[in-house]
């Protein structure tokens, strides 16, 4: 299995856009690295920018002995103004030839999906992302946390 140099989400999610860049990036841990199924990661954005783009991304980070070759999630989106959106995403863990993607050193890696490219955000005010792991199994094993990050677009 091919190895890389380790580096932390922060540190990689830095490498791949600029730091100035960056509206928002947190992460929710999950103990013994299991994520129960049916269990929502919760993050609150203020968004006062209405005119910019923005690109948003789920940073993932596990153990190798991951045995999928991705993560099924749901990610709603409550806006300030009362509106839900929901929507499935497939986020790929392993490339076609079942190697790890992203970044790992030892028995930890790091992926992080885009999931949203050049979107807006139609009113300013506190938006409400929800991810649900909506894997069939449960707990899923070795996902030892999640996140949310969003960055304006290039």
């Amino acid at each position: 299995m091919k190895k890389l140099l380790f580096l932390t989400p922060i540190c990689l999610l830095l490498l791949a856009s600029c730091s100035k860049n960056k509206v928002f990036e947190k992460f929710e841990k999950f103990k013994n690295n299991e994520w129960p199924m049916g269990k929502a990661v919760t993050f609150e954005v203020p968004i006062e920018d209405t005119s910019a783009f923005y690109d948003i991304s789920i940073p993932v980070r596990h153990v190798d002995n991951y045995p999928y070759d991705a993560l099924m999630v749901v990610m709603t989106i409550n806006t300030p103004i009362g509106e839900t959106r929901s929507k499935k995403y497939k986020l790929q863990l392993r490339d076609n030839e079942g190697e790890f993607i992203g970044e790992g050193s030892g028995d930890i890696w790091d992926v992080t999906a885009s999931i949203i490219k050049k979107t807006k955000f139609n009113s300013p005010g506190t938006y409400k992302f929800e991810i649900l792991n909506d894997m069939p199994i449960t707990p899923t094993p070795s996902v030892m946390e999640i996140g949310l990050r969003i960055d304006k677009s290039e």
